[in-house]
């Protein structure tokens, strides 16, 4: 929300700092022609329907049309510059993000996915064809960009930090899935994760063997070896060739 303010300043604040001092003129010629209240000259200078054309000077007639004119100009100009600022890539960008944070702030029961590598995009697509409501976090700031273009709840940052979790609703999540493609990163952010919310179930990615019973005692409810996963299956896959070995597969 500070972003878009912030955006829109910067492109409004030299309209709205010329039609200041216009708004100054305007009240001090209408004070000197009819001897008005500071009052009564702005609200002329807004409403110039409320001048009574029977008793005001021909001056004043004519001064009033400039004055209208004048402020019709500058409520173009002013829709202009907020037109601009809407749909330029940094204004879309802003209000995509708006949308995002908003939309995060609203979930609960929630995942929070950790990582969005081959494994991540697997389940990114998973829970979005099962409707289950999920997180993003990504440290590629381009790639979050483009999530957000497909309306993906994303969050750029480093799921290791605090505040990015709690960012990401990890008081209120279910759970989080943690697959990034570093052992060590996964050990840590299980650790933080479990920390900020006990009750949170904690699926990690392991890359070798040799870190996975190190994840679980850190706190994970299950840890997934993509390539011992594989193997598996592709066992699986063969074993439906020899009916006979069924019985010995475990």
């Amino acid at each position: 929300m500070i972003k878009i303010v912030v955006l829109f300043l910067r492109r409004l604040w030299l309209p709205l700092l010329v039609f200041a001092g216009f708004s100054l003129a305007c009240v001090l010629v209408y004070r000197r022609l009819e001897g008005l209240t500071w009052q009564d000259a702005l609200f002329w200078m807004i409403q110039p329907h409320a001048i009574d054309a029977r008793r005001v000077k021909n001056a004043t007639k004519l001064f009033s049309i400039l004055v209208y004119g004048g402020v019709f100009a500058f409520q173009i100009w002013v829709a202009e510059r907020v037109a601009v600022t809407i749909f330029n890539r940094q204004g879309m960008e802003a209000w995509r993000t708006m949308v995002n944070d908003f939309s995060i702030e609203k979930l609960k029961d929630h995942f929070i996915i950790c990582g969005y590598g081959q494994v991540g995009r697997t389940v990114v697509d998973q829970l979005t064809r099962l409707k289950i409501p999920f997180v993003l976090i990504e440290t590629n700031e381009d790639l979050c960009r483009e999530l957000l273009k497909e309306k993906v709840l994303a969050i750029h940052g480093d799921a290791k930090r605090h505040d990015v979790l709690l960012s990401a609703g990890i008081e209120r999540a279910r759970g989080v899935c943690i697959v990034i493609d570093n052992d060590g990163d996964n050990l840590y952010i299980t650790v933080t994760a479990k920390a900020l919310n006990p009750k949170a179930k904690i699926i990690t990615r392991a890359g070798q063997s040799r870190y996975a019973q190190a994840i679980r005692n850190s706190g994970a409810d299950e840890v997934i070896i993509p390539e011992y996963e594989g193997g598996l299956m592709t066992g699986r896959m063969i074993a439906k060739f020899y009916p006979d070995s069924h019985a010995n597969l475990k």
